[in-house]
């Protein structure tokens, strides 16, 4: 039964707990007991503060909550509705994976002890970025553009920027114009901005699977319903693809054709241009996530997938802070006319602008020719880890693990036999000092628990050889 939200709601002004916190509590658990129903409208934000006496800001930030964890959705022009809610076990199986998610993500080194081996962190290590280089460029930024360098951009993006990147796509076979890139403060960013944009309760989406869990948040905090698409060898199964395709009616494809995260596969041509045809056929947009781009492994680079679409329904991200500094959270959009300005909006209401000086530090390396030489130091760096890591595996890991060879990236994801369970081996690797990821948060549902992420990008050979050797032996 419903009734006014007004009549449920009791706040305690007196509490350390904050308001927007007490608020969304509340509202969550009167969902959960069905006190709420689903397609109940909640009050505008202007009415419910008044009602309760808070901030617009405090009703603000307990209804951006709710959304993203799946409780409400928002329609443009509307208001905000109580969603449709999974069983009780559906939701403490997605409570687990978001812990799961926080550690194989985004795993704070701050947290990790320095005497483990850290095979869980994709970030770069810091050590590799050339400060002096760095400290020039922002000595020339702050000498050319003084203060101005720390004042509000365009919403779009600082335009110097944006016409470095057109010419660096261009010797991609990427043809595009300035008013087509859309600047964001990294690459999670996009994908939140493509989802608010594009998506509303109920629409559909196919991902990958696996595929990275935050984009499946950024979906689901849109409502959207996720079906996943097998992998393969080459890239995304077609005949899956095809099947549902027949089924479903999906408003977006979310893809990573380079070094797909986690596998580290990458498309072949054949797959790519099939899956850009049947999009075509079926007239739906791709999201291609290009999020570690640069970092491949054989000797010629590979084109984004972006490359093969000729009526404009690829929307590309490229991260950037991935392989630079990623704590500067810079990356960008290439984004289809007929979607850029409601995409400009959604990015104005997210965050206004990406910062001023991270973007003119990324122009001056484009520009002064000192990106390349970065990705070309870092991939020389990174090849000899990897080319270790894997020797090491074949030589110490026991037979019946399986992976496919990566591509490129940071990370190898390992298959497991029936006899492990991931969670056993991560445990017991802990105890060792040794901590890795779980390949359980990758998967839409129904994860088979079998599956590992291991990365090389913060460890020295020597570690890479230990930290194998101790997971073999766990393993036999």
């Amino acid at each position: 039964m419903n009734k006014n939200l007004i009549d449920f709601v009791s706040l305690n002004k007196q509490s350390k707990k904050p308001l927007y916190v007490q608020l969304y509590d509340e509202i969550a658990e009167k969902i959960k007991c069905k006190t709420l129903s689903a397609g109940y409208k909640l009050p505008p934000v202007r009415t419910l503060a008044q009602q309760l006496n808070i901030n617009n800001g405090t009703v603000v930030s307990a209804y951006r909550e709710l959304e993203k964890n799946g409780y409400i959705f928002t329609r443009r022009g509307s208001g905000s509705y109580v969603a449709e809610q999974m069983n009780t076990v559906s939701s403490e199986v997605d409570e687990k994976k978001d812990v799961l998610i926080d550690l194989a993500e985004e795993v704070n080194a701050e947290n990790i002890p320095t005497d483990v081996i850290n095979m869980s962190s994709v970030s770069l290590n810091p050590e590799m970025i050339s400060m002096e280089i760095f400290q020039k460029a922002i000595d020339e930024i702050l000498k050319r553009d003084k203060g101005y360098a720390f004042t509000y951009q365009d919403s779009k993006g600082y335009l110097p920027l944006r016409q470095s990147i057109v010419q660096s796509l261009a010797q991609k076979k990427i043809n595009t114009t300035q008013q087509n890139v859309q600047i964001i403060s990294g690459a999670q960013q996009g994908i939140d901005i493509v989802a608010r944009a594009l998506l509303k309760h109920g629409d559909i989406v196919f991902v990958e699977s696996p595929t990275y869990p935050g984009a499946m948040a950024a979906f689901r905090s849109c409502g959207a319903k996720i079906i996943d698409i097998k992998l393969t060898k080459e890239g995304i199964d077609l005949a899956d693809l095809e099947n549902k395709l027949k089924l479903f009616k999906p408003r977006l494809i979310y893809v990573m054709p380079n070094v797909q995260n986690p596998t580290g596969i990458s498309y072949s041509k054949y797959v790519r241009h099939r899956l850009m045809g049947l999009a075509r056929y079926h007239d739906v947009y791709i999201l291609e996530d290009d999020y570690i781009g640069g970092l491949y492994y054989s000797k010629n680079e590979m084109l984004p997938l972006k490359t093969y679409d000729t009526d404009d329904r690829v929307i590309y991200i490229r991260t950037l802070s991935k392989v630079f500094m990623p704590g500067l959270r810079l990356a960008y959009l290439i984004v289809p006319s007929d979607l850029a300005q409601r995409l400009l909006n959604v990015k104005y209401i997210s965050d206004i602008a990406t910062s001023g000086l991270t973007q003119r530090i990324f122009d001056y390396y484009l520009r002064e020719g000192l990106w390349q030489k970065h990705l070309n130091s870092i991939r020389s760096i990174y090849k000899t880890k990897f080319d270790f890591i894997l020797k090491m595996m074949k030589k110490y890991l026991p037979k019946d693990i399986s992976y496919i060879k990566p591509t490129g990236g940071l990370s190898v994801w390992l298959n497991l036999p029936e006899r492990l369970l991931a969670d056993d081996v991560i445990e017991n690797a802990k105890k060792q000092g040794v901590i890795i990821s779980n390949g359980a948060p990758f998967f839409v549902r129904r994860a088979p628990h079998r599956q590992l992420r291991i990365s090389f990008a913060v460890l020295s050979l020597a570690e890479i050889k230990t930290g194998i050797k101790i997971l073999a032996e766990i393993m036999k």
